[in-house]
C-alpha cells in the first residue's frame, strides 16, 4: 500500500473531530496493524471503498469515548436503546464523512464509498482485505484515544473506470 494514501485520512479525521466535537485529535506514529482478533476497542465503524482503488477504512474507539463524543453533540436521549442507536449513527457517520473527504483528496482516483456499518463488542472481528497491509493511525483527544485503520490498494489501469 502506498503510504501517501494515509495523509488524506489523517487530515479528514482531524477536520471532522474539530468541526463536530470541538476537539483537535493529535495523531501518533503510523504503524502496520496486525490482523489480530484481540484488541481494546469496543466499537468499530467500517466503510468499504471501491473504484480506482479499493479497500476499507475503520474508525475504532472505546465505549467511554463514544459516550463522551455523543454528549459533546448536545443530542439528548430518553432510553438506553435510543442512546445505543445514536452512538451507532454517530460513529457510522464519522467514518462516512472521513472516507468521503479523504477520497476527495486522493487526487487522480475515482473512489466510491459504501454505506457504513458499525460493529460492537469486546474483541469483535473485522474481515480485513488480505492483499494490502492495514495501516493504523492512533489519535489522542482530551476525552480518550481512538484509531483509524486504512487498507487501500490501487487497481491496475486496465481495471479502472
Amino acid at each position: 500500500m502506498n503510504v501517501e494514501y494515509i495523509n488524506p485520512f489523517l487530515s479528514a479525521t482531524i477536520e471532522i473531530f474539530s468541526e463536530m466535537f470541538g476537539v483537535t485529535p493529535v495523531p501518533s506514529s503510523v504503524y502496520i496493524d496486525e490482523r489480530a482478533h484481540s484488541h481494546r476497542w469496543d466499537i468499530s465503524s467500517v466503510m468499504v471503498l471501491t473504484g480506482n482503488a479499493i479497500g476499507v477504512v475503520v474508525i475504532r474507539l472505546t465505549r467511554i469515548l463514544a459516550d463522551s463524543l455523543l454528549r459533546k453533540t448536545g443530542v439528548a436521549w430518553s432510553e438506553e436503546e435510543e442512546r445505543e442507536e445514536l452512538i451507532n449513527g454517530m460513529v457510522g457517520e464519522l467514518v462516512n464523512i472521513v472516507a468521503a473527504r479523504a477520497s476527495g483528496k486522493l487526487v487522480g482516483y475515482k473512489i466510491d464509498i459504501s454505506v457504513p456499518f458499525v460493529v460492537q463488542g469486546q474483541n469483535h472481528t473485522i474481515a480485513w482485505p488480505d492483499k494490502e497491509p492495514i495501516l493504523a493511525v492512533p489519535f489522542t483527544t482530551p476525552m480518550g484515544h481512538f484509531l483509524v485503520n486504512v487498507s487501500l490498494t490501487e487497481l491496475p489501469a486496465a481495471y479502472r473506470r
